[in-house]
């Protein structure tokens, strides 16, 4: 028996070949040969229609999702998301959309695409007279209003009908690729502001009740689209890393480090919630930005969980501590001091080569080999500068330039003996949750003047990273490394302690704390405390 589904499909075609076959049949024998040929293409179709959901029409996806009536309608505006991930903040806002929509909710994306030339007629409202429907938002349009099937580097078919089977849509907006590769105020975020406007019909027929803008670089974009569309939605700010903490040099660094607090500030002072990476950073916001926070409002943090491609990966090569047993199994192919960063200043990355530097001749001696992991624009020439110096340090350092897939993280932390993050300040530092996903211990800086994010959900009192004062002078810091790369056991100690704790935190327990934050947020109504763009 077909579903009604099938029969919706078939019924509107079957008219059409009647009609067609009445006209075009002139004899009774014609008649008969036309009825053939329509039975026969009948079966093909209804073959087709069963096949694997691969081969599925992807507008058709929509239709097969069935979400309860209390779900939510979320809509995240990220400026990086799936197209040319360069940073943690792509792969986080993926793990989020995609377990927020897994739990139940609809949720629609709008991000970044980095094109050599924006033409003006992408920075306009250039839908024209489509006839919108629902389905259509597993589309994204090009910059001359038609439509185009969804597609990402680096995700498969499978990956994007998948999305689309548990109500996860996307669209995108096309941005310039000259400032793509960076977060800061020289990144693309005029024209993420300007052409999402595009996309305010798509917005409407969706009808979000909550809108997630991903830090300061998205709120312009969030403002745009309220003021072309002319509604009020609830905004959560879903900061990813504060800006306004860090130093900025040149003649143009007060000028930017106040850019920094007017956005962060603004994007506080709209919101009816506010989740950030750790307490710290939580406070951060409450205090030295919360100057216009609304009344019941109060940042909370948001742990990241370990992606979950990575963790399918650790978990399916049996490497969960009970296995290891002992020291000597634990270390058995470990053989790499590994840093895996972003090369720029915020990341002191210059520590890990002058570190390296220091220790050459006793990590040659102990046969372990430095791993420098970490993308970088290319011409940079601090990058350029820390890989010389590596380089020069020890020839036989491994130099990777660009970002690593799930497979390739798995192989380097696998035989890491000591991963060391190098950051003085860091929201979060999700390469450190990476690491302890296959046992690898991490130092992370635990001094004056800084702190990481992942060094509150791995806790150093409880042995699951190793705390180091990292502003103290690079002999100090090597000789303590020393000391740390004779003592396996501690190493084998601190690896699977992070490993269990790494693995415990998952997609689904992210979303489940994000849905908290945003159901006990206050609401605002339009009679007591209205906003420009939100309630």
């Amino acid at each position: 028996m077909p579903s009604n589904r099938t029969r919706q499909i078939l019924h509107p075609i079957l008219h059409l070949l009647a009609v067609g076959g009445h006209l075009w049949a002139r004899s009774a024998g014609q008649l008969a040969f036309c009825r053939i040929i329509s039975c026969l293409f009948v079966i093909l179709l209804s073959l087709k229609l069963v096949m694997h959901p691969q081969v599925v029409n992807l507008k058709r996806q929509y239709l097969q999702v069935d979400k309860d009536a209390a779900a939510l309608k979320l809509l995240m505006i990220t400026l990086e998301f799936k197209r040319g991930t360069f940073s943690g903040n792509g792969v986080y806002a993926q793990s989020i959309a995609r377990s927020l929509a897994r739990r139940g909710n609809e949720v629609l994306v709008i991000s970044g695409n980095p094109v050599k030339h924006v033409h003006s007629a992408s920075l306009t409202s250039n839908v024209g007279q489509q006839h919108i429907h629902a389905e259509n938002l597993g589309e994204n349009q090009n910059k001359y209003g038609q439509t185009s099937s969804s597609h990402t580097n680096g995700v498969t078919e499978e990956q994007v009908l998948n999305d689309l089977d548990i109500g996860l849509y996307e669209l995108e907006v096309d941005v310039e690729e000259d400032g793509w590769g960076r977060l800061d105020w020289k990144c693309p975020w005029r024209s993420f502001a300007q052409g999402i406007k595009q996309h305010e019909m798509y917005v409407a027929k969706f009808r979000p009740s909550w809108v997630l803008v991903v830090d300061w670089s998205s709120l312009p974009a969030f403002e745009s689209l309220s003021m072309a569309m002319g509604m009020k939605w609830r905004m959560a700010f879903l900061n990813f890393r504060i800006y306004t903490v860090s130093e900025y040099q040149g003649e143009d660094g007060r000028a930017e480090k106040r850019f920094y607090k007017d956005m962060e500030s603004k994007a506080v002072s709209m919101a009816s919630a506010v989740s950030a990476l750790s307490s710290r950073d939580a406070n951060i916001l409450a205090t030295q930005l919360g100057e216009g926070i609304r009344d019941g409002v109060v940042p909370k943090p948001h742990f990241p969980p370990l992606r979950e491609d990575l963790r399918a990966v650790a978990l399916a090569r049996n490497s969960i501590n009970q296995e290891f047993g002992s020291t000597e199994k634990w270390q058995k192919s470990r053989l790499y001091l590994t840093c895996c960063v972003r090369l720029s200043p915020e990341k002191n990355t210059e520590l890990f080569a002058s570190l390296i530097e220091v220790l050459a001749v006793f990590l040659s001696q102990q046969q372990i080999v430095p791993f420098l992991c970490g993308g970088a624009k290319r011409g940079n020439p601090y990058a350029d500068r820390i890989r010389m110096r590596v380089r020069e340090a020890m020839p036989e350092a491994i130099i990777y330039e660009g970002f690593m897939g799930a497979s390739d993280l798995a192989d380097l932390y696998s035989q890491t003996l000591l991963n060391l993050h190098p950051c003085i300040y860091d929201a979060y530092g999700m390469t450190i949750v990476e690491a302890a996903a296959f046992a690898s211990p991490s130092i992370v800086h635990a001094g004056s003047g800084g702190a990481v994010g992942a060094a509150e959900f791995l806790d150093p009192s409880q042995g699951q990273v190793i705390p180091l004062d990292l502003m103290a002078d690079p002999q100090k810091i090597a000789d303590e490394i020393k000391e740390l790369l004779l003592n396996r056991s501690y190493l084998a100690k601190v690896g699977c302690a992070s490993q269990e704790r790494s693995l415990s935190w998952d997609e689904d327990a992210n979303a489940d704390q994000l849905m908290g934050i945003l159901e006990s947020a206050p609401l605002f109504t339009k009679d007591n405390d209205v906003v420009n763009g939100v309630i």
